[in-house]
């Protein structure tokens, strides 16, 4: 009989979909009072979308392609040298907009290795950031 119970309840903990298990979360908070939220990784940097070389030693960003914008030549984006500052883990960084960040979802950014390290350990790979423009 237990071996019964323990088959019936596997067989219903299997065919959960994903979406019954999160029908009360709420979609992640993306921007509140000039806030933005997302999360934060880190590149080896080179010739940025806006047209000039950094190292992995400057403290600069890439910005998500949503908050990016469209435009022509991507090297006069308007966003090209605006000052962000981050928050995260570890604490706080103003950087340098230097480049577009393609895979990077709306809120989130790229930063260089150096700016990385300023808010979060590398080895986390990915931290949860807040951010605004300076």
């Amino acid at each position: 009989m237990k071996r019964v119970i323990a088959i019936v309840l596997l067989i219903s903990v299997l065919t959960l979909s994903p979406r019954s298990t999160f029908v009360n979360c709420s979609p992640v908070l993306t921007k509140k009072n000039g806030m933005f939220f997302g999360e934060a990784t880190y590149y080896n940097t080179g010739l940025g979308a806006c047209g000039k070389y950094n190292s992995d030693t400057d403290i600069v960003v890439a910005i998500n392609k949503a908050q990016w914008g469209s435009t022509t030549n991507t090297n006069s984006n308007k966003i090209c040298g605006k000052k962000i500052t981050v928050n995260g883990p570890k604490g706080h960084v103003t950087v340098k907009v230097v480049d577009m960040c393609a895979d990077c979802e709306y809120g989130s950014l790229d930063l260089s290795p150096s700016a990385f390290d300023k808010i979060a350990s590398r080895s986390a790979g990915r931290v949860r950031i807040s951010w605004k423009f300076s």
